[in-house]
Formats: C-alpha cells, sequence, structure tokens
C-alpha cells in the first residue's frame, strides 16, 4: 500500500516481526533501566485496555477470531517491554469504559480533543496518517473544501467527530461557501452505500481505512479514493496523530508515564 506513510511507523508487518523477535529472545527486549525500576514475580500489574471493536486495519478480528490490526500490535510490543505490566484486551464502548473506571487504557484511534483532554489523560502519540476524499468513481476529483461547497456537495457525519468539528468551523468561518452536513451514526459500510447511491457526496477518512473496507464492501469500482489538497489536510487534521487514552486517575497517570518511555523508545529505534 504505497500511500501508508505513517511517520513513526517502519512496516505493518515489521511490528509483527519485532514483536515475535522479542517474544523469542527471553529478556531480550524487557530491560527497564530507562522506565521503572525492575519489578518482581509478584508485582506485575494488570492492565485492562479496551477497544470499540473492528475498525481495519487498525483493530479488528481476524480470521482465527483472535483481536489485532496496527493499534493493537503497538500496543503489544509496547507493553512487551513493560514486565511490570500485563496487558488485556477486550471489545467494549471504549470512552464509556476508560471513563467508569472498567478499564485503564483505550486503544482505539483516536485524535486529540479539548473535551477528551478534560476527561483523560493521552499518551505520547504513537503514529500519524493521512486522509483522503471518497467519491463516486465517475465524479471529478475534489480540489478543496471550497469546490465541495460551491458544488454543493453533502457529507455524512457524526456529530463531535473531528472531521465534523473541523468543517462546523469552516462553514462558521465562511459563511458564504457553506458545507452541507448531514448528521447520523451510520457504519462505513451505510455512509459509503449513501455516496453509491447519491443520497450523499463525499466522505473524508483516513488512507488506509479505505483501502481496506472498499475492497470488503465490494465496492471497488464505485467508489475511489481521491488526494486531498494539502491546505485542506492541514486545516482538517493539523497533526493527524492518535494516542492511546488513558484513565485520569493515579494508575493511569503511572502507566501513561511508563508508556511514554517506551513509545518514544519504539520512535527511536524504528518499531514505529
Amino acid at each position: 500500500m504505497n500511500k501508508l506513510r505513517y511517520k513513526f511507523l517502519s512496516a505493518v508487518l515489521g511490528i509483527t516481526v519485532v514483536a515475535v523477535s522479542l517474544a523469542g529472545c527471553g529478556s531480550s527486549g524487557k530491560n527497564t533501566d530507562k522506565n521503572s525500576s525492575e519489578p518482581t514475580e509478584n508485582e506485575v500489574t494488570v492492565v485492562k485496555g479496551v477497544t470499540g471493536g473492528s475498525l481495519a486495519p487498525y483493530f479488528y478480528m481476524d480470521e482465527n477470531n483472535k483481536l489485532t490490526g496496527v493499534d493493537i500490535e503497538i500496543a503489544e510490543e509496547a507493553f512487551s517491554r513493560l514486565p511490570q505490566y500485563e496487558l488485556e484486551i477486550e471489545v467494549a464502548d471504549a470512552l464509556q469504559g476508560v471513563l467508569s473506571g472498567q478499564y485503564d487504557i483505550a486503544i482505539n484511534n483516536y485524535g486529540y480533543t479539548d473535551e477528551r483532554a478534560e476527561s483523560y489523560y493521552f499518551s505520547y502519540p504513537y503514529k500519524t496518517s493521512f486522509n483522503e476524499y471518497i467519491q463516486r468513481a465517475d465524479d471529478q476529483p475534489l480540489e478543496s473544501l471550497e469546490d465541495a461547497a460551491e458544488r454543493g456537495y453533502k457529507i455524512e457525519l457524526p456529530a463531535g467527530s473531528l472531521t465534523g468539528n473541523a468543517l462546523e468551523k469552516w462553514n462558521k468561518d465562511h459563511p458564504e461557501k457553506q458545507i452541507n452536513i448531514i448528521y447520523s451514526e451510520t457504519d462505513f459500510q451505510v455512509c459509503y452505500q449513501h455516496i453509491v447511491d447519491g443520497t450523499t457526496d463525499f466522505a473524508i477518512d483516513d488512507g488506509p481505512i479505505i483501502e481496506n473496507l472498499l475492497p470488503k464492501f465490494g465496492m471497488e469500482g464505485q467508489l475511489v479514493a481521491n488526494d486531498i489538497d494539502a491546505e485542506t489536510e492541514d486545516f482538517l487534521f493539523p497533526q493527524n496523530n492518535t494516542y492511546f487514552l488513558l484513565a485520569k486517575n493515579e494508575k493511569g497517570a503511572q502507566i501513561r508515564e511508563d508508556l511514554d518511555k517506551v513509545l518514544k523508545e519504539m520512535k527511536e529505534d524504528g518499531t514505529r
């Protein structure tokens, strides 16, 4: 996938290779000199992780019904370097699960918002991705948000999403060039089908998601992913960073401190 340009990831498959290598080398990769003090056997703390379900290639169930994906593998690799913790991941409502105290960390491809920062600790960013316009295959590629507004194009988004918030700001700043936003909680497949049948006209989504979902939904040839212009990309997603969200309590603060150290190490050694 020639457009998968995570700034901090070497290659998705490389994560699995490194994880297997570390697992096969005993204590190799388990050095905690730069992290928390070395625990004894009886001091392992269980970290309860949660993810929202299926969002390939980031988190999904494989053919063996095993939870996997880029975000899952990064989290597992990070915690494999922290022997004082044992990571367990379940599928549930990620935000509410951490907020309620049932889980310690959300592994769910989350971007930063000020509202979330009031309720959760954000980890060091673990990946950076890119976005694309999704349009009908026979449609003229969009050149900008202004272009979408002038065409009277409609986009379907969940209320409170990062893209939705950004487009609301666009509409506030450009009263004569409004983007027509339809708010809904539909899943990717329904959202994309609405573009196909003309209910809406385009979507703005993460490039790696698009490249996985269009074949899965049988929509290749019906929908295409077109590049977003640099100005729009900068406006919509000024950083494009992805974070783990941790419970805003004493345990969450300690996990974040330890986790951030290994995420930085992984960036430096090319694991992510």
